[in-house]
């Protein structure tokens, strides 16, 4: 992990700061500490943009890259543990091994997929997102090699060969597939409604559905840089649809997650 290597490097440093430095000049670790981080942490990301930046935007790829799959994980990784996030993850037993699927969660912050990838980091995830999220820096790059989905939601037909596309990921084992059905960020412990149509994925491709839960990651950018953060992710159900349509799965899945995330409320 590049995490590893730069921690690394800056033990390394003080460690010879230690050697080298009396008593009375003690005061220049901390400040290389200081120094040594966030130096530390823009060469992380200059290397990671270097890596990425050849990468086509536009291309659709059949399969992702394991190569950038893990550089993308790696970058979650980084963000989530300079954010002090714990992630307390309970049923990852229940996820299928030998098996692509359909991810569903509800949605609360920008972090979500990051700590949902990093706890789910031995089954790759490609999420359906907004055009927008194609204008982050480096992360434009990883997403298109990753195989992540892009969805005008305004655009029914252009929709529509998104959700084909990513049924097809999923039925040609390429990678899961990962669908927040609010379609935008809502509260803690109260689901909006679902958009049904997302569900079409896991019907075209004949996959099962990962049912889960996510609770405070809408708090990360209120405790950084001060205090750590507990996210608690919850897999909750395997669901194999067979004839149901999505209008009848969609109702039968936010009750499911409704009723653990009530669970939560006495803790918000």
């Amino acid at each position: 992990m590049p995490i590893i290597v730069i921690l690394s490097i800056i033990a390394a440093g003080i460690f010879t700061a230690l050697k080298a430095a009396s008593f009375a000049q003690i005061w220049i670790l901390p400040v290389c500490f200081i120094v040594c981080v966030p130096a530390f942490s823009l060469l992380f990301w200059f290397l990671l943009w270097l890596t990425c930046f050849f990468i086509p935007v536009k291309k659709e790829y059949e399969k992702p890259s394991r190569f950038y799959q893990h550089l993308l994980n790696a970058a979650y990784w980084f963000v989530c543990s300079a954010a002090r996030v714990k992630i307390h993850i309970t049923g990852l037993e229940k996820v299928p091994k030998n098996e692509k699927f359909l991810f569903v969660s509800n949605h609360l912050s920008r972090f979500d997929n990051m700590a949902q990838c990093v706890a789910l980091k031995k089954t790759p995830l490609a999420f359906i997102t907004k055009p927008s999220n194609y204008k982050i820096p480096i992360g434009r790059h990883l997403m298109s090699r990753c195989c992540y989905v892009s969805i005008d939601r305004d655009n029914p037909k252009s929709a529509a060969k998104s959700i084909a596309r990513a049924a097809e990921l999923v039925r040609s084992g390429a990678v899961s597939i990962g669908v927040f059905p609010e379609g935008h960020r809502g509260t803690c412990c109260e689901l909006q409604e679902f958009k049904a149509g997302c569900l079409k994925v896991a019907l075209k491709a004949d996959c099962p559905i990962v049912v889960s839960t996510i609770c405070g990651t809408e708090n990360i950018h209120k405790n950084f840089p001060f205090h750590k953060t507990d996210v608690y992710f919850d897999i909750l159900e395997i669901i194999r649809p067979s004839k149901e349509k999505t209008t009848e799965l969609a109702p039968k899945i936010r009750k499911t997650m409704q009723n653990n995330l009530d669970k939560y409320k006495e803790r918000w």
